[in-house]
């Protein structure tokens, strides 16, 4: 058989031809043999590979390599003292101000009763190391971060606005910072650092 000539990477890339499919039926999810033809035309758009490592009676594994500079998301920055910061927008659940008075600590962490729960308060500024000037506003700005099930606050100077932006990795000598994601290159050709949400939750 004309297979049975095909040596491993011959056999791979079977995989990615356009309309091959193992698949008996053609049903609404399978037997067109589109998926990993579309899958492969993407990624390699992207500037990506994509790669098939298998073992026969073990399984096989794909490996899909992406270019940082190519990871683009939706952000909202904000400003902590004289910097500039960006949160991504998948994480934030909403955005509302509070009044300073309505903050109460509770186990060494200020909370704040809101739409019938706790929320724990973040004060980024703190968590940051990041030097700004008390306001004698009596209102706080808090961006409301999401991570499954739980919520936290995080108190914010001000609000620049959503953007999308293109992550920069911090390299391997500033990879250890904690609560930092990357970086971006705004239009201004400042850099904004990206808060790793998830890490303060």
């Amino acid at each position: 058989m004309e297979a049975d000539a095909l040596n491993e990477k011959e056999a791979v890339d079977l995989l990615f031809q356009p309309g091959f499919s193992t698949a008996d039926v053609v049903s609404d999810v399978s037997g067109r043999g589109v998926g990993l033809d579309v899958v492969k035309t993407k990624i390699e758009s992207l500037g990506g590979t994509v790669e098939v490592e298998t073992s026969a009676n073990a399984g096989s594994k794909f490996i899909i390599r992406l270019p940082l500079t190519l990871a683009i998301i939706q952000a909202l920055l904000v400003t902590i003292g004289s910097e500039k910061y960006a949160i991504p927008l998948n994480s934030i659940k909403e955005i509302t101000s509070i009044e300073k008075n309505n903050i109460r600590i509770v186990q060494g962490q200020e909370v704040i009763l809101y739409r019938n729960g706790v929320l724990p308060i973040v004060r980024l500024s703190h968590v940051l190391d990041v030097k700004n000037d008390e306001k004698d506003s009596s209102e706080l700005t808090v961006v409301i971060v999401k991570k499954g099930e739980k919520s936290s606050g995080f108190i914010v100077d001000s609000l620049i606005g959503q953007q999308e932006i293109v992550i920069k990795s911090l390299g391997k000598y500033l990879a250890g910072i904690r609560n930092i994601a990357g970086a971006t290159i705004l239009g201004d050709g400042q850099v904004a650092l990206i808060i790793d949400s998830n890490s303060m939750i």
